[in-house]
């Protein structure tokens, strides 16, 4: 029995698995990083993360030493300044920073249509990361200057860990500058020099199922994962949990549920109709359509600032209160417009538009969760409805909601859509763990086991309501018109 260690670097937390090769999971472990972020509008430490896959080794214990290989996913995009020894030199700079908007909006426009075209994405800050290197040329000369290699989050995991540099297309589809419609798999070097970016700086791609290379003495000395083992090139976490669930055109949609609320669909090419995010997949003819909100983010952000609980038990607790309220008492519940902070596709917002309409000194504090709950739902059936067509089919959902029925049932009911619950609660390090598997021994790991749950025939009449009402205030507190279904090709 061969066994494979999934590394997910995620943007609150690295979680890491090991599973036998029919799929059990052996050992499972988190660690958070919340130094990685605090205090650091729109940039990343590294050290943070490195801390945090430390500690996730250690728990996962003594079965680390008997892997087989080590897969990887990380989170995307944050451009990571790397120097020559693959380390980084400063701070990375996340898709939202807020000064990477000036750097979009000097440069996007010097792209043509048809160079735009190739990137299969619309022109955003989320999709256009390159620019990242003015703002370190201007902002940070020294970081600058120190750069060998502008990477983005894979890079430097895998770097760290193999002393190789590269990334795969799922994340370079987020530079903007890399041509995810032609065949193969390369920088725009046109692109690069219009912008005045030298494509020098930018890591060779590869297929994410291949081997990167072996894990160093350093890295296994810093880390305690054994040298000498094959490590993947992986790819961006949401790919990796679509590799565990078989995505591909015409394939189930699934959502994941984290600091970010994801819902991805699977086509054969780019489509143009959509205001979501669009990235190569993992296999070619595979084509990943994401529409992303900050869910998690808002339903925690809002729960501690109304006192349910700590960090850690506030979205529990919201969740539980919102979902033992009557019909009745829900129906005068206020309504939340849930983007804490800046948004990708579709929504696009350069900054955060957020509001709670509604409240009153009669509202009780079961309203005040309903409605808290209710308002990030009613965001992810936006999104859903701009990705995926409407009809019978069930959706794929799985996240941090672990085994607890609670927050699926009302996401079905505020949603209206039945979905199949997979209660692996770790795919994209499982996907990491699975893609490594293929690499390393051409296995494939079984999809895992799942139960579906639907709409509450009792609450349709309350969903229906007060979703026209959620949607009259987003339009008035965000200026936008709603975000239009998408329809079957």
């Amino acid at each position: 029995m061969s066994t494979y260690l999934g590394i997910d670097l995620g943007t609150s937390a690295t979680k890491g698995v090991i599973i036998t090769d029919s799929g059990e999971v052996l050992a499972r472990a988190r660690a958070t990083h919340p130094e990685s972020r605090r205090g650091l509008a729109g940039r990343a430490d590294t050290r943070a993360w490195a801390q945090s896959l430390q500690h996730v080794i250690q728990k996962l214990g003594p079965a680390v030493a008997h892997v087989s290989g080590v897969g990887l996913d990380t989170h995307c995009p944050t451009v990571v300044p790397l120097g020559t020894d693959g380390g980084a030199v400063g701070l990375g700079v996340t898709w939202d920073s807020p000064a990477m908007r000036k750097y979009f909006e000097e440069y996007s426009g010097k792209r043509s249509a048809r160079e735009v075209a190739a990137t299969g994405n619309h022109a955003s800050p989320a999709t256009l990361t390159a620019v990242a290197y003015h703002l370190l040329r201007e902002l940070e000369p020294d970081t600058f200057r120190a750069m060998d290699t502008m990477g983005l989050a894979g890079t430097w995991l895998g770097q760290v860990l193999t002393g190789v540099c590269a990334l795969d297309p799922t994340q370079a589809s987020y530079t903007g500058v890399f041509d995810t419609c032609g065949p193969g798999s390369h920088w725009l070097v046109d692109t690069c020099q219009e912008l005045g970016i030298d494509p020098a700086v930018l890591p060779p791609v590869l297929d994410p199922i291949s081997i990167l290379g072996t894990v160093t003495s350093a890295a296994s000395a810093r880390f305690g994962i054994p040298e000498g083992l094959p490590v993947a090139v992986g790819s961006a976490d949401t790919p990796a949990a679509s590799y565990v669930l078989g995505t591909a055109p015409g394939a189930k949609p699934f959502l994941i549920l984290g600091t970010t609320h994801v819902v991805n669909s699977c086509l054969s090419g780019p489509d143009g109709r959509s205001l979501a995010l669009q990235r190569r997949g993992l296999r070619d003819g595979e084509w990943l359509i994401n529409g992303v909100t900050n869910g998690g983010d808002a339903l925690g952000a809002a729960a501690v600032f109304f006192g349910f609980g700590g960090a850690e038990d506030a979205v529990r607790d919201v969740v539980d209160l919102a979902a033992r309220i009557s019909p009745a008492e829900a129906a005068d519940a206020p309504y939340f417009i849930p983007h804490i902070m800046a948004e990708r596709g579709p929504f696009w917002f350069n900054e955060p538009v957020c509001q709670l309409h509604g409240l009153n000194r009669e509202t009780s504090r079961a309203q005040i969760a309903y409605g808290l709950v209710e308002g990030v739902v009613s965001a992810d059936r936006l999104v859903m409805e701009a990705v995926v067509p409407a009809g019978d089919e069930s959706i794929y959902l799985t996240g941090a909601f672990g085994v607890d029925p609670v927050f699926p049932q009302l996401l079905a009911d505020g949603t209206g859509r039945r979905f199949d619950l997979v209660m692996e609660t770790d795919l994209p390090s499982l996907g990491a763990a699975g893609i490594c598997a293929e690499a390393t021994a051409g296995v494939r790991l079984p999809t895992p086991t799942s139960t579906q749950t639907g709409p509450r025939a009792d609450r349709a009449d309350l969903v229906a309501v007060r979703w026209e009402a959620w949607l009259s205030c987003w339009e008035r507190t965000t200026g936008r018109e709603r975000i239009p279904p998408i329809e079957a090709a």
